[in-house]
């Protein structure tokens, strides 16, 4: 090991590709500096090869500020979409244990957990929240870590279950609404379409 020490603090030199590398540690501790130097070698080394260093993977709650500018911008003709998200964001980080994870250990060990504690919590109308209200939370967990995949702060996507019971509703059209529906609907689509409108079937339905 090529440390040397100059005033307080050790210092290395060695020669790399041709290049003479002298720099100080900043140590005063000579087993640290050779360590130090040791490291700065590998890193070297790595880079020579093509191979990066691998940043560390943000915590959810590190991670969502940049989700929250992103929904902002992205979605801006859309307040009550933005709203929504951003509510629902506060909650999962309300959970202290989820917010600390970090993004690429977020499977289904902590989700099974935080759906556990979310089950047991009473709303405002003192009523157990139902499965629909969980869902739409575990929905904007999954948006999140598929936008952390796109930018490359995860290698995968965990899936995300969500929870069976939620109720369904059913979108009426009224008489008005079919017409326009209809007449804007080409072939054989319009067809089905009347079928469908006629009978009362519903999809999955069977």
């Amino acid at each position: 090991m090529a440390v040397f020490k100059r005033g307080s603090n050790w210092h290395y030199e060695f020669e790399f590709k041709g290049q003479r590398i002298r720099e100080s540690t900043r140590q005063g501790n000579k087993r640290v500096a050779e360590q130090t130097e040791a490291a700065r070698r590998i890193q070297l080394a790595k880079g020579e090869v093509g191979i990066e260093e691998r940043k560390s993977v943000p915590t959810l709650r590190e991670f969502a500020s940049r989700f929250e500018k992103l929904v902002s911008v992205q979605c801006a003709e859309k307040p009550k979409t933005v709203a929504f998200y951003l509510a629902k964001l506060k909650t999962l980080l309300h959970d202290s244990e989820l917010g600390s994870v970090r993004l690429d250990a977020i499977d289904e060990a902590p989700v099974k957990r935080y759906i556990q504690t979310r089950s047991r919590t009473v709303s405002r109308r003192k009523r157990v929240l139902s499965p629909g209200s969980i869902n739409r939370e575990l929905a904007t967990l999954r948006k999140l870590l598929r936008v952390a995949h796109e930018w490359k702060e995860i290698q995968r996507i965990p899936r995300i279950r969500l929870l069976r019971g939620e109720r369904n509703r059913d979108f009426v059209l009224s008489r008005q609404q079919e017409t326009i529906y209809l007449a804007a609907c080409p072939d054989p689509l319009a067809d089905i379409a009347m079928i469908l409108l006629d009978t009362g079937l519903r999809l999955g339905s069977y």
